[in-house]
């Protein structure tokens, strides 16, 4: 259970191996280190993590697309006329992505809702522009899946391989997590595989593993300036 006011036993070990560093913590790092910490051992913490971090502009939330936005965007909102409509469909499937039904629709009615959606913006066109940088941000660093027989995999194949490996439903890498996660854990379970010579389960703590240890090597390059 967590207890953000005590220092799990992760973050204890982690502060305890900067300090023996001779690095120097503030407070706002010891708090910081003993969330993520807790992060990788509550199931509901590890899903907020996977989500990846919200882009507030105007009166919308873009989220990093999910495996349906991406998938929507791809077959569909990257196709309509003009570069305009085609980064309002951008933003359309990031702040939709996780709406059941939402990106159930061909060109001719997205054409329709994404216009709807271009009405509804209360801010200029640059501001939109900039929010989906900041969210394409937070994946730059994948290149995308591998496959584990190398072949292309559609988005069903994918989510129902990770699905199949991971004791999930499929709902959740389509529709809960972004794309960015999607590779992460699907190279996490290819090199485990092939390690291993069979299946392997992947543990969801590895998203929240990885970001604590992002953030003490972050100090750490801190401490070398």
């Amino acid at each position: 259970m967590q207890d953000l006011a005590k220092l799990s036993d992760l973050a204890e070990a982690e502060i305890g191996a900067l300090v023996a560093e001779g690095i120097t913590l503030s407070p706002a790092d010891i708090v910081t280190i003993n969330a993520l910490a807790w992060a990788v051992e509550s199931p509901e913490s590890r899903m907020a993590l996977s989500r990846g971090v919200p882009v507030f502009v105007g009166g919308i939330t873009l989220w990093p697309l999910t495996m349906c936005g991406w998938d929507w965007y791809r077959r569909v909102g990257c196709k309509l006329l003009g570069q305009q409509a085609q980064s309002l469909a951008l933003a359309y499937a990031m702040a939709h992505g996780r709406t059941e039904g939402a990106l159930d629709m061909g060109r001719a009615l997205a054409e329709l809702a994404v216009s709807a959606f271009g009405v509804r913006l209360g801010f200029r066109a640059s501001e939109l522009i900039e929010a989906i940088a900041q969210v394409l941000q937070q994946d730059e660093q994948h290149e995308g899946p591998p496959t584990p027989d190398g072949h292309s995999m559609t988005p069903g194949e994918l989510s129902a391989f990770l699905a199949a490996e991971t004791g999930t439903a499929p709902d959740v890498w389509e529709r809960l997590v972004s794309m960015g996660y999607v590779f992460q854990m699907l190279t996490t379970i290819v090199q485990q595989n092939k390690a291993d010579g069979k299946p392997t389960a992947a543990d969801p703590k590895i998203r929240a593993t990885v970001a604590l240890e992002w953030f003490c090597q972050q100090i750490r390059q801190r401490g070398k300036q």
